[in-house]
């Protein structure tokens, strides 16, 4: 649960969220914490913020013209991650920290914490979007918010500075990514039971198993972890569509591997994900 008291907002100022746990099969991997667990944990705690920031007891967000929208997630950035350090039973805390990054934009930095030991650093880049009535995932477009509503917030020029930062590097991904060879291609059809969230979207931590599983199927087993990842979002799909995963590069480490990936759909071509990744091996598979 939520700690009492943990959640505090004051006007222009850095909104701040605390829960703890302990390490159980729905947080743990084989290797150690799950990537995927936390990439929607930490993206649950930043809806959650967003609401409280907006004074909302719920995520539940609307446009200029009351229409629904949703603070979808543009970039994710995870990174110093030591995951195979959470055992099972170990108790860890996660820490989020939001600032708005201009109008209908919102960053979070958030950190995994257990006892002394840093597990993992996450940022989150959102924007408020909506559908175009009955014109599905490809219709999604910004929302218009209300004139001077969510005005940044200056209490923390830090986040602010990393939230920029975060933005522009999705941009300058997106433009060398979009050309290349393709090394290895990997076609795969989400599951609408599976893969896609309460909202009608490709869930966005299924991009993060998508290249995974890419990554397996190309390679094999490989006994190891996760150490960086950084996905970019341009798109999306409707239930039923297939993607295709796309191997831009890649390259082995002395502790691991990296690649390049970008995330295709299937009916038009259209990029609708890069995805950038650095693992290394685990001492846990001894």
């Amino acid at each position: 649960m939520l700690m009492q008291g943990a959640a505090h907002l004051q006007p222009r100022a850095t909104l701040a969220l605390l829960q703890h746990y302990q390490a159980g099969m729905p947080q743990l991997a084989l290797y150690g914490l799950s990537e995927n667990w936390l990439l929607k944990e930490c993206a649950h705690l930043h809806w959650i913020a967003i609401a409280r920031a907006q004074g909302l007891d719920e995520a539940a967000f609307s446009d200029i013209e009351g229409r629904r929208s949703y603070a979808a997630l543009t970039a994710v950035r995870l990174h110093e991650a030591q995951l195979d350090a959470v055992a099972e039973h170990a108790p860890f805390a996660l820490l989020a920290r939001l600032v708005p990054h201009g109008r209908a934009q919102h960053y979070s930095a958030q950190t995994v914490r257990m006892g002394s030991t840093r597990v993992a650093r996450i940022e989150l880049l959102s924007a408020l979007v909506r559908r175009e009535p009955g014109g599905g995932n490809r219709s999604v477009a910004k929302a218009q918010m209300l004139p001077g509503s969510e005005d940044p917030m200056s209490g923390d020029t830090t986040l602010m500075a990393a939230a920029a930062e975060l933005k522009s590097l999705g941009r300058a991904h997106r433009t060398a990514t979009h050309e290349g060879e393709v090394l290895r291609s990997f076609d795969f059809t989400p599951c609408p039971n599976s893969d896609f969230n309460g909202a009608g979207f490709l869930y966005f931590a299924t991009f993060q198993a998508l290249v995974d599983r890419a990554e397996f199927a190309w390679y094999g087993l490989r006994a190891s972890v996760t150490a960086e990842r950084a996905l970019y979002f341009h798109g999306n799909i409707d239930p039923g569509e297939a993607v295709r995963v796309e191997l831009l590069s890649a390259g082995a480490e002395p502790d691991g591997f990296h690649h390049r990936c970008r995330i295709v759909r299937r009916t038009d071509g259209l990029c609708i994900a890069d995805v950038i990744t650095r693992k290394r091996f685990t001492r846990r598979a001894d």
